[in-house]
């Protein structure tokens, strides 16, 4: 196949990834304002869509730089791998959906770029320093939203409700949540945008052979315009899930405040310094962070035990899928 046809046609894959991608991780930054009744869905997935597509524009591209040089050789990589590994990830996050269940799209692409790196090379075909860190950074930053979540709703009962009221507080916090929940999204379009970002920098890499991915305009553009496009979408099984499901009480604003903070904040930092983090893990630990600050009896045990089992699949379930694309593709000559 004509190598450049070929990049064409990888770039589009990686492209519906990132649709994906903001299709699967919309319920990230709409489930609690939408289940406090801060804003009306509608409102808020467009809102989510818009400030998806600006945050890679405002927050730099170190992920997007990490995500292209720290997992797979760059004298090994061809598209052929990069392509499996998209579509193991884009088969999990399929079947996460289905379910409800609010998995992380990082850790199915990297699961799935390892599973095809191990497919076509070996154990050479992954950079095992650089995953150890990026892992780190993945399994860090729940632990970070919990305990941020924690500590803001406590700090906000200690400080605010005791002083205005539960009433009168929730008043306030479902109009300056509207704030917290665009500031997810910022944030959200910043880390996750660029991890697709560094995946099409790999296809130019590839097929010009430069040998350094390098994230062009363009690329910044096409990606923040999909994941704005997968966004506006709105994955509804996953909303109710982190709207409904994880306490057994619907959340207050004073919650989705707490949450949407926690994890801007977490998301924020991981951006800066380049930690390919997942939103959606620091999104669910927040929430849970939240909610025991009303004491551990109001959580939903069952769902945050089904939520944190499809967490410990991911990874391993999406590099099978991807070494299986990986043969596929050989098969039909790509």
């Amino acid at each position: 196949m004509d190598p450049f046809l070929l990049m064409a046609i990888a770039i589009i894959v990686a492209l519906l990834f990132d649709v994906m991608n903001g299709f699967h991780d919309t319920a990230n930054a709409v489930a609690t304002v939408i289940y406090t009744k801060a804003l009306p869905p509608q409102v808020a997935i467009g809102m989510c869509a818009i400030m998806n597509m600006v945050g890679p524009f405002l927050l730099g591209t170190a992920v997007a730089k990490v995500i292209a040089t720290s997992i797979i050789p760059s004298e090994k990589l061809t598209i052929a791998i990069v392509v499996a590994g998209l579509m193991g990830a884009i088969i999990w996050d399929l079947v996460t959906w289905y379910y409800g269940l609010p998995v992380s799209s990082s850790h199915a692409l990297i699961g799935g770029l390892v599973g095809s790196g191990l497919a076509a090379i070996g154990l050479s075909g992954v950079k095992w320093g650089g995953l150890t860190n990026i892992v780190l950074a993945l399994f860090i930053s729940p632990v970070i939203g919990i305990v941020l979540g924690l500590v803001f709703m406590y700090l906000i009962g200690r400080f605010i409700i005791s002083r205005m009221g539960r009433e009168q507080a929730n008043a306030v916090f479902k109009k300056v949540q509207i704030l917290s929940s665009a500031a997810v999204s910022l944030t959200h379009g910043s880390n996750d945008a660029q991890k697709t970002m560094g995946i099409i920098a790999m296809f130019v890499a590839v097929t010009y052979g430069t040998g350094t991915p390098v994230i062009e305009p363009w690329i910044i553009i096409a990606c923040a315009a999909a994941i704005g496009l997968g966004t506006a979408f709105g994955g509804w099984r996953i909303i109710r899930t982190l709207g409904e499901r994880i306490g057994k009480e619907e959340l207050s604003p004073s919650q989705g405040f707490a949450a949407e903070t926690a994890t801007a904040l977490t998301i924020a930092i991981g951006s800066h310094v380049g930690a390919p983090i997942s939103t959606t893990h620091v999104i669910s630990s927040s929430i849970v962070g939240t909610v025991m600050a009303g004491g551990t009896g109001v959580l939903n045990k069952n769902v945050v035990l089904n939520i944190l089992t499809a967490w410990l699949l991911t990874i391993p379930v999406a590099a099978i899928g991807a070494a299986i694309s990986y043969f596929i593709l050989t098969l039909v000559g790509i």
